[in-house]
């Protein structure tokens, strides 16, 4: 294993113990958090993303997938859906820099897939690859239309981008 590949995965490793150590008001002593991870399939950008009142960062136009913001907090009830808010970003005509599309606000309860596959093992464990790729440690905020967003959960960043 080089030295590149060793220090990446203590990395994340460290990272996904401070994540699932959350304690948010829907989170109890052994569910992990989650990385959140913007997806956008629209024509405009989000500048502000929040699930559940937690950052989920930004996205432009037809991007995300690439980068991750820690984390929501593990649920109890994973049946239970999330308010998701974000707004579509203001857009103005290159030249003349006047307003041709006003910034917009929306929001949707929106339900998880089901429960994630969490393996809650902390960073004292020993973690090999097989256990990265069976950990879905990363929710996907997908933005399908200007007004539908879903959840979907990768067990990395960039599978995000692939839903």
């Amino acid at each position: 294993m080089t030295l590149y590949r060793l220090l990446s995965q203590i990395s994340l490793a460290a990272w996904l113990a401070a994540c699932s150590g959350l304690s948010g008001g829907h989170a109890t002593g052994t569910q992990a958090g989650l990385w959140l991870v913007p997806v956008n399939h629209t024509g405009r950008h989000a500048p502000q993303i929040f699930v559940d009142d937690t950052w989920a960062g930004n996205v432009g136009r037809h991007g995300g997938g690439g980068g991750a913001v820690c984390c929501i907090a593990g649920r109890a009830d994973w049946s239970k859906p999330v308010l998701v808010q974000w707004r579509w970003g203001r857009e103005e005509d290159p030249v003349t820099k006047a307003v041709t599309l006003a910034g917009e606000d929306r929001s949707a309860m929106v339900a998880f897939p089901r429960a994630p596959k969490r393996l809650n093992k902390p960073i004292k464990e020993p973690w090999s690859s097989e256990d990265y790729a069976a950990d879905e440690a990363y929710l996907c905020v997908i933005f399908r239309t200007l007004d539908k967003v879903e959840l979907s959960y990768a067990t990395r960043a960039g599978a995000c981008r692939e839903k």
